[in-house]
């Protein structure tokens, strides 16, 4: 049943794709809520189980993700914006219970699947009748979101 757990997290995720593909926006305010609803899941499942570290190392995972998605976005500004860096973190926080490799798992599908999205856009704004110059633009949260149910999927196999 520990695959339930991340179930706020990602659904809360899912909200914040629809509304980046629609809006080109992540609202924090849903995102800080999605992480209050999914640290009480968290916080429930470790007093339930036992297992108070399960919640330091949740915490610290979603630290470390948050931090690394940050750093990518100082790195190369307007490539990854905050919004993309909060719901990394709520989706690492929802991850973060099955452990360390399903993050892992969960950031190469998050590099592999923002590269064929990539794709997919400049292959259809290659082919539009209209060529611009203006920069790719990609909204990141379904990626994210894609790559967490990919992580999920490849841990409950």
């Amino acid at each position: 049943m520990v695959y339930l757990i991340p179930a706020p997290g990602l659904l809360t995720a899912l909200l914040l794709a629809l509304i980046d593909i629609r809006s080109r926006r992540v609202p924090r305010l849903l995102v800080f809520f999605g992480l209050i609803l999914q640290t009480v899941t968290l916080l429930c499942f470790c007093l339930i189980q036992a297992q108070p570290m399960l919640l330091v190392q949740c915490l610290l995972l979603t630290l470390a993700c948050s931090g690394l998605q940050l750093l990518l976005a100082l790195v190369r500004p307007g490539a990854l914006g905050l919004g993309d860096v909060t719901a990394t973190g709520l989706v690492a926080l929802s991850l973060s219970v099955l452990g360390w490799t399903t993050i892992l798992v969960w950031w190469l599908m998050m590099g592999l699947l923002g590269l064929a999205a990539l794709a997919l856009v400049w292959l259809a704004r290659r082919r539009g009748s209209a060529r611009t110059d203006d920069p790719l633009s990609l909204a990141y949260v379904p990626v994210i979101l894609a790559a967490a149910v990919v992580a999920l999927l490849i841990a409950a196999i």
